[in-house]
């Protein structure tokens, strides 16, 4: 569609369903790496160029779908395109190519921390040339094309013109060279860890959350054959439509890699809430068979204060449950400190009567007594 188009078409609005979806992806974007950045301080772990990187591709994807939000709310769906709209237009096609490059960029800057000299020469090389790709893409957009009456504006870059042809080939070029991109970042992981002295499952798991990436290249591949469609330029009711969709495809590429590298990084804390979690739930079980001892006089006080529902345990009832364990802890604890055939009726007289004749005779010789005595005095157990 442009300026000049002179045909007139109700074309069928997408904007509900954009906006839906652009806000939404990145909430999850920006939650997720909010996460990923207070997982590192309250670890005290500070921030590096990855997560600087992550933070700066999130501001470029708020600042794209704001642009996107204003095309939609001040005519976009319209027969006839202003030069303020096609500034917005490739406004938001630039802030979505700085978001792929600079999003994959972040993984790779994070690759470089755990690679060697081999592999950092392959990153270094992804990295240098995504960028410069995603460069020239930009200048493209904003450049004038040979032959074409409605690429002439004032706002394009002055200066030779570019071949409309060669620019069309060199679009769908990068955006395969972005797929192989991220295939190779979400294989990376495996190259690296393979050899590492670690249990199996543990490096399979760790393998998968890195190689989370993948995902994004699958999605990356079935959004680019879906775009190329010769369907996508026909100018009939639908076509608005197939563009929002298509909008809706490059911010789920951009937001779905900022995810994906923060779910590695969020698996301590994950492991602290399941850990939190357990013990939560542990306390309760001990709480409901296992209570402080309580005063049986108070239990007895206030036994009619409490509910007799199943909710609402009676005093006495735990009172008399804890005298009894109590009592129990006390026999078994005189029966290992005293010989089977003269039990103690009370804890407290034991040493003396240790020290008696009785115990004397019961024994038989003064040097066992004396034996049993220490070992009575040291831990009331042989």
């Amino acid at each position: 569609m442009t300026s000049s188009q002179s045909t007139t078409v109700v074309y069928v609005s997408p904007e509900k369903e954009v906006y839906t979806a652009l806000w939404i992806l990145f909430t999850a974007a920006a939650i997720f790496v909010g996460l990923r950045v207070w997982s590192k301080y309250t670890r005290r772990n500070e921030l590096w160029y990855d997560d600087y990187m992550l933070v700066l591709s999130l501001l470029v994807l708020m600042v794209t779908d704001i642009i996107v939000t204003c095309q939609y709310a001040t005519g976009y769906v319209t027969n006839y395109w202003h030069d303020r709209m096609h500034i917005l237009i490739n406004l938001s096609t630039g802030g979505t190519l700085f978001g792929q490059a600079w999003s994959k960029t972040a993984l790779a800057i994070t690759l470089l921390r755990i690679s060697n000299k081999k592999q950092l020469v392959l990153l270094w090389f992804c990295i240098i040339t995504m960028n410069l790709l995603m460069i020239v893409k930009v200048f493209f957009q904003w450049a004038k094309y040979c032959g074409k009456d409605d690429y002439q504006q004032w706002y394009r870059l002055q200066g030779p013109c570019v071949n409309y042809e060669f620019e069309q080939r060199l679009k769908v070029a990068g955006n395969t060279y972005n797929i192989v991109m991220d295939f190779i970042f979400a294989c990376f992981p495996w190259w690296i860890t393979w050899h590492l002295r670690i249990r199996g499952i543990e490096k399979i798991a760790l393998c998968t959350t890195m190689s989370l990436g993948m995902f994004i290249a699958i999605i990356s591949a079935i959004r680019t054959a879906w775009a190329g469609r010769p369907i996508m330029h026909r100018h009939d009711e639908m076509f608005i439509w197939r563009d929002g969709l298509s909008t809706i495809w490059f911010s789920g590429e951009v937001a779905g890699t900022i995810i994906v590298q923060c779910i590695p990084v969020l698996r301590p804390l994950i492991r602290d809430v399941h850990t939190l979690m357990n013990s939560q739930k542990l306390d309760d079980t001990e709480n409901g068979t296992r209570r402080a001892p309580i005063d049986p006089k108070r239990g007895l006080a206030s036994m009619n204060s409490r509910d007799k529902s199943k909710n609402g345990m009676k005093i006495n009832d735990i009172a008399l449950n804890e005298m009894v364990s109590h009592s129990s802890r006390s026999e078994t604890h005189q029966a290992s400190v005293t010989a089977p055939e003269e039990p103690h009726a009370d804890e407290s007289s034991w040493p003396l009567a240790a020290s008696g004749s009785a115990g004397m005779q019961t024994r038989g010789r003064h040097d066992t007594w004396i034996e049993d005595e220490e070992k009575e005095r040291g831990g009331l157990s042989p």
